[in-house]
């Protein structure tokens, strides 16, 4: 689907409201596309945040101990680190059944210095690429880029967003959220397609609301004078009344009560935990199935361990790989696997030992995963630290150790991310391009910073 616009005019206004229902508008020069035009079904990008400060020496850049040094891992004392392919993991959770399952289709990104110690820092430098106020997510910039006319265009069901006043976003908390938006004049009873799913008004009222609209209007309209602003909200409102339209195709995909995955609820080391990261998956799966949308931000939080660290991350990550499951399943089912980018990340990493708690602090250095089904520059390792996980320097092109290279920052990925989705143009042209940020090449698939990279090939490099 490509960028519309249109001059709104007197009539312009009259005519949209023949279309007759409604949904907040997300920008005043956009036209939604009435019932058989293209809705979109190109790429859609999924940040799924791990809120906290994720412990990566747990999970894709594990650490052993070295002798007369502080513990890193406790793990470490019994266990070696697997191995999926050219991917190394930390062999605790469901790691290994996760990393042997979809490592194929991997990329890891490691020693990415996020230069701060602060939360609020740390997750806006991870998800904009920039570590100060004035850059969107990569899930707005997308949005804005593929699909700015979406009514769903840019989702946000948890974790750290930005627009930057390029595309309004939706907030989700559950998916019957979803229900209530796709058809509000609907009552709540029973799941969207049963019988006694009725008006919460009769359809005489509804007729009466839309007629005595359209009549306001058109008596403002008839006015000596009307001013800029005026038309322009009147061009607000009309495009709500037509986008709600749009909304009816969600509202055929959307599931019963029973078919929502349930909440998934724990205890560990003290704490009780309850997550919906799994309806959080499936809303956003739904949404892009519907092509309404193509971005959108998922979060999982309680990864800030500074007691107890192992206990928690360890069940976070267990919960973690079993979504992860959830989510290529459902994207399958439902036919889109092959259009989702997901991007995987935290805060920042956690300290190279435990403190007296047996937790773990504020560590800078942090890694990535990003997916794709059937990804050519899958089952790869990109960024390097050290037996203390300190990042280390790597030549931007060919992604080895390179004592004159470039220390990995979010921003170095999230330059590559553009480019690899086509969005560094059109950031450019925004004024909101990293300017200040090198290239590397993260999704070159003949390049890594382990293993022999002459030899990589799809086939062989996973059998």
């Amino acid at each position: 689907m490509g960028k519309r616009s249109a001059r709104w005019s007197r009539r312009g206004v009259l005519k949209a409201g023949a279309a007759g229902v409604a949904l907040t508008p997300l920008a005043s020069s956009m036209v939604w596309p009435s019932a058989g035009d293209d809705i979109y079904t190109g790429k859609c990008v999924v940040t799924l945040q791990l809120d906290g400060g994720a412990d990566v020496t747990q999970l894709c850049d594990p650490k052993i101990n070295i002798p007369g040094e502080p513990k890193i891992n406790n793990w470490a004392d019994v266990s070696e680190p697997g191995q999926a392919g050219n991917i190394s993991f930390a062999p605790v959770a469901d790691n290994e059944w996760m990393f042997n399952r979809f490592g194929a289709d991997m990329l890891v990104i490691n020693g990415v210095d996020a230069q701060t110690n602060s939360h609020e820092t740390g997750r806006l430098y991870n998800w904009t690429g920039s570590n100060a106020v004035g850059k969107p997510s990569i899930t707005a910039l997308h949005s804005a880029h593929t699909a700015p006319d979406g009514p769903l265009a840019y989702s946000v069901f948890g974790g750290t967003s930005r627009t930057c006043g390029i595309i309004g976003y939706n907030l989700f908390n559950e998916i019957r959220s979803l229900r209530t938006l796709s058809q509000p004049r609907l009552s709540s009873r029973g799941p969207q397609s049963a019988p006694d799913h009725l008006l919460r008004r009769a359809q005489t009222e509804y007729d009466l609301i839309d007629s005595l609209a359209n009549s306001e209007i058109e008596r403002f309209l008839a006015r000596d004078k009307i001013t800029a602003r005026q038309l322009d909200s009147l061009n607000r409102f009309q495009l709500a009344r037509q986008k709600r339209q749009g909304l009816a195709v969600l509202a055929d995909l959307l599931p019963s009560d029973n078919d929502i995955p349930s909440r998934t609820n724990f205890e560990t080391a003290g704490w009780k935990w309850s997550s919906n990261l799994k309806e959080q998956m499936q809303g956003a799966l739904l949404i892009f199935k519907s092509g309404l949308g193509s971005g959108a931000d998922i979060s999982f939080s309680g990864f800030d361990s500074h007691d107890d660290n192992d206990e928690i991350q360890e069940q976070l990550y267990f919960h973690f790989a079993d979504a992860l499951g959830f989510f290529w399943d459902y994207a399958t089912e439902l036919g889109i696997e092959g259009r989702i980018l997901l991007i995987i990340g935290s805060d920042f990493g956690r300290t190279n030992f435990y403190n007296d708690g047996n937790g773990k602090d504020h560590w800078p250095v942090g890694s990535y995963i990003i997916m794709e089904s059937n990804a050519p520059w899958g089952n790869r390792v990109a960024g390097l630290t050290d037996e203390f996980h300190f990042a280390k320097r790597i030549n931007s092109r060919t992604l080895r150790e390179d004592p004159n290279g470039i220390l990995i920052t979010p921003a170095h990925v999230h330059k590559a991310l553009q480019g690899y989705l086509g969005l560094d143009v059109f950031a450019d042209d925004l004024g909101l391009a990293l300017e200040d940020t090198g290239s590397v090449a993260f999704f070159d698939p003949t390049v890594q910073s382990v293993g022999d990279s002459s030899k990589l090939s799809r086939r062989s490099r996973w059998r």
